[in-house]
């Protein structure tokens, strides 16, 4: 869960982004604000989103948007 400045908050199954999808709920729980306040870094996980990218939906790089888009299909 993502909680903004504006006082909104954002979430989404860790299954649906690449690299966090089958980390533990304590791997997931370490995550890191970047300095700037736009982007989160899971150390332990090698994962990094921007999150005006997650707000617009990207969760990973294109082939993984694709195998994430198939298997809502």
């Amino acid at each position: 869960m993502v909680n903004l400045k504006s006082g909104a908050t954002f979430s989404f199954p860790p299954a649906l982004a690449q690299g966090l999808a089958g980390g533990s709920p304590v791997d997931l729980a370490e995550v890191e604000v970047t300095p700037s306040g736009n982007g989160l870094h899971w150390e332990k996980l090698d994962a990094d989103f921007s999150v005006p990218a997650l707000l617009a939906g990207v969760f990973g790089m294109a082939a993984w948007m694709a195998k994430v888009k198939m298997k809502a299909s």
